[in-house]
């Protein structure tokens, strides 16, 4: 293996590389050296291998597999468990115990890639669950089924459905009511922690959606618990916005958050968005209610409400 390219990659990583401090560490900083320094030399005293794991893991997946391009020494090395278990959730194995069907995977790297570039039905098919792709962070996707769905005075008005592009066995179906109001609850603990989230309906509204104007609707986050020390929401905090379910170009002067088509077919409209601290304890409630009386005909097919981490621009 090239120890240039490891000399370079430690430099690169410079004070990312600076381990706990000791009494010899605090003695040798005395001297004259930096912890960066201090870092490198404690790194340039371990195997290659376990030099270039340790730098990988401090990197991100889509680094990892750009570094494996440099040699076949380094692709060995960033294709192994040691580094890809680094980006997978620490309870993953917990998690993909609850899937409806077995998941099938020979390395760790796979395993990432399966969970990224789809995802796995969990409790039942009720929730689905995968990974951003670029961050390793969790992605939940409460199915309709998993959600409460009141329809005022006319629970008649809702049916469940099947369309072929749903991941989940079921969608609920709203046809011409003057109001609605679903609801979705996640526990804090199973998100990403020190992770901002933003919470998406995922719907369709049948043959008609690009004729159809839009019905605004009152969306709220809000966070029912405990926070842990990672300044995330506490007990009570809530967000509240006004959406639409229409897309834009049909929605003129609707107000509101307007619709988004997805590569699926299904259309999501953003309700919110909170962030989850380290060590916060509760429930993130998550809330859609449609205004009394604006009664109007549609065809609202409901797949779930999903929370994805925030991607930076």
């Amino acid at each position: 293996m090239n120890r240039s390219i490891i000399k370079h990659l430690l430099n690169m990583m410079g004070s990312h590389l600076c381990l706990p401090k000791s009494q010899s560490e605090e003695c040798e900083r005395r001297r004259g050296k930096t912890m960066a320094e201090l870092g490198r030399d404690r790194f340039s005293a371990l195997p290659e291998s376990l030099v270039i794991i340790e730098i990988l893991s401090r990197t991100s997946p889509r680094d990892v597999c750009r570094f494996s391009a440099i040699s076949r020494g380094f692709k060995s090395v960033a294709d192994s468990d040691s580094v890809w278990d680094r980006f997978l959730p620490s309870d993953h194995r917990k998690i993909i115990s609850r899937s409806v069907y077995p998941v099938a995977f020979s390395t760790k790297k796979q395993l990432y890639f399966l969970l990224a570039d789809g995802f796995v039905l969990l409790d039942g098919g009720k929730l689905s669950f995968s990974l951003d792709k670029a961050s390793g962070k969790k992605c939940f996707m409460l199915g309709a089924r998993e959600l409460a769905i009141e329809c005022g005075r006319f629970p008649v008005n809702w049916t469940w459905r099947h369309l072929p592009q749903s991941r989940f066995w079921e969608q609920a179906n709203l046809r011409a009511a003057p109001c609605f109001d679903i609801s979705g609850k996640i526990e804090a603990r199973l998100l990403s922690p020190k992770t901002t989230y933003v919470v998406y309906l995922l719907f369709d509204l049948g043959p008609l959606k690009y004729g159809y104007k839009g019905l605004p609707a009152k969306a709220s986050v809000r966070f029912e618990g405990e926070r842990g020390d990672g300044n995330g929401a506490g007990d009570g905090d809530e967000i509240t916005n006004i959406v639409s379910l229409a897309i834009r170009r049909f929605s003129s002067g609707s107000g509101g958050q307007f619709a988004q088509q997805r590569m699926d077919k299904w259309m999501e409209t953003e309700l919110g968005e909170f962030f989850n601290g380290q060590g916060n304890t509760g429930e993130v409630e998550i809330r859609l209610m449609g205004f009394e009386g604006d009664y109007r005909t549609y065809d609202l097919f409901v797949e779930g409400i999903e929370l994805r981490p925030k991607i930076d621009s």
